[in-house]
């Protein structure tokens, strides 16, 4: 799908088809009165802040699942995603956590288990990654009147944002059906990478023309991505290979009420969610969704907990073999299957105009997609980077992306990638149904006027700080995908030799059958 890029300082609606069958109308903002006194909470007055931060907490009156959407400078964080065995470390999730619980949005009882409040996010992301679109639903305590006159929930974000650190921000807060479900829901996640011109070729002295045909031939490299796709290279193939216990199986059927939800949660997210999140670390290490020591070895699964035991053992292994970097199976290996849940779908994968921020040229990667996987993104942008400075053959893409191939790739820098927007539909109802809440997260031009203002006075000053190409993290990596990126001759050869044999007898059986 071709479509011309836009600026990252225009506003997402412009990216977005409306929906002239469905509205969501509302009046000039009236405050509920328990919080006028904290609507300025949110000025950017760090005197303000401090008179206004240490107000009671909100009196609830029920509890509601509400949905609210964040943008976060991830700079400081070691992702989105609260870490389950080991809370003391810097998420986003957990700042967010913590706020909601001192604005009196969460009761004393549930703080520190969000399985509690059923907690659940559109995206996850990686360490270092940035974000203006993650939508995040939970059950939350709520005011009276919270929503009078105040439609998107300014009030309650503003006093809840008195509690964040000024790299986190809520934009707005709306009610939510108990059926919404983020992850699910969510079909199109729109991400933007800004890459320093410099590192695709572009030197500051170029004229017009030798910039835009370097431009051209980025975009005609990064078009390729574009489809559906076997994105095995471009990921931890693993990750999206394990099966957790089947519904059927004794061992679902042996489990609590709670320890299915986990199960149920944990092979969600490893299935069909939008995973460029940081694959160190507890919480996303390669085995930490199929051990869950925590509730398994408490119902004496032995023989589930000794498999994925052996099954790390045999990954150590092979991290310490001679290192293959491009490869063939000619046969099936049962150990290293390619299945549906490789596959993705990218709309939109482009090169926009030449910007400039802070003396920094740079372009902006726009890459779209249904999901993606751990690092996909990344290895998409480096291995395109590769090919651009000729250190990866054009070829590599069609090699890369075909079901048989085993390649190893680069994986670019994560403090220039940004979550710019998503889009919802019912998947379960005909029509591509959204949510009115959902249009109105994604459309309001008074949430999207709050989202670009944090990108130009918080986001952007922090992420410009890494399109210096001589500077962190671009000059190392150069350096690294340099040394490290080539491929043998050999490798390559027999990769391609294979492809041609395999494509003629696909090509062969399939016109035999029409």
């Amino acid at each position: 799908m071709k479509m011309a890029l836009s600026s990252l300082r225009l506003p997402l609606s412009l990216w977005l088809p409306k929906h002239p069958n469905q509205s969501f109308h509302f009046s000039n903002p009236k405050l509920p009165s328990r919080l006028n006194l904290i609507y300025c909470c949110s000025s950017s007055s760090a005197t303000a802040q401090q008179t206004l931060t240490r107000t009671e907490k909100w009196q609830s009156v029920r509890k509601k699942k509400v949905v609210l959407r964040v943008g976060y400078v991830g700079t400081d964080y070691r992702g989105l995603q609260m870490q389950r065995d080991d809370p003391s470390i810097s998420t986003i999730e957990k700042e967010l956590e913590t706020a909601i619980f001192k604005a009196g949005g969460i009761r004393e009882s549930n703080f520190g288990n969000l399985n509690k409040i059923a907690w659940a996010r559109s995206s996850r992301t990686d360490k270092g990654v940035h974000s203006l679109a993650t939508m995040i639903s939970l059950k939350m305590e709520i005011p009276e009147n919270a929503w009078d006159g105040d439609p998107y929930g300014i009030a309650l974000v503003n006093h809840i944002n008195c509690y964040l650190p000024h790299n986190i921000k809520i934009f707005s807060v709306v009610p939510a059906q108990r059926s919404f479900d983020p992850r699910k829901e969510c079909n199109l996640r729109m991400y933007s990478y800004l890459l320093p011109a410099d590192v695709i070729g572009i030197k500051s002295h170029f004229s017009t023309a030798e910039i835009d045909d370097h431009i051209a031939d980025f975009n005609d490299i990064l078009n390729a991505f574009e489809g559906e796709h076997p994105f095995h290279n471009y990921t931890v193939r693993s990750k999206y290979r394990k099966k957790l216990p089947g519904k059927k199986s004794p061992i679902y059927r042996n489990m609590s009420k709670t320890e299915r939800s986990t199960v149920e949660a944990s092979a969600s997210e490893l299935e069909g969610s939008d995973d460029e999140d940081e694959f160190e670390g507890e919480n996303t290490s390669e085995t930490e969704v199929l051990n869950q020591n925590s509730f398994l070895s408490s119902n004496g699964n032995e023989n589930l907990l000794k498999a994925c035991k052996k099954q790390e053992d045999v990954l150590k292994e092979k991290s310490t073999d001679s290192v293959i970097r491009a490869k063939w199976l000619y046969e099936p290996d049962e150990s290293d299957r390619i299945g549906a849940s490789h596959f993705r779908k990218i709309f939109r994968c482009s090169c926009g105009k030449l910007e400039k921020s802070l003396a920094h040229e740079y372009v902006e990667l726009s890459i779209w997609g249904e999901s993606f996987m751990l690092h996909q993104i990344r290895k998409m942008v480096g291995t395109a980077v590769a090919i651009k400075c000729k250190l990866l053959p054009r070829d590599i893409l069609t090699l890369s992306l075909a079901k048989f191939s085993r390649i190893i790739l680069p994986l670019a820098p994560s403090e220039v990638l940004i979550l710019r927007g998503n889009r919802f539909s019912i998947r379960e109802r005909p029509g591509n149904v959204t949510r009115p809440e959902m249009i109105a997260m994604v459309e309001s031009e008074e949430i999207i006027k709050q989202v670009d203002e944090f990108f130009t006075s918080v986001m952007l000053p922090q992420v410009a700080k890494f399109l210096e190409p001589s500077g962190y993290p671009w000059q190392e990596w150069i350096k690294n995908l340099d040394r490290n990126t080539g491929i043998p001759d050999i490798e390559l050869d027999e990769v391609r030799n294979a492809w041609k044999v395999w494509k003629e007898r696909f090509e062969s059986d399939a016109s035999i059958l029409k």
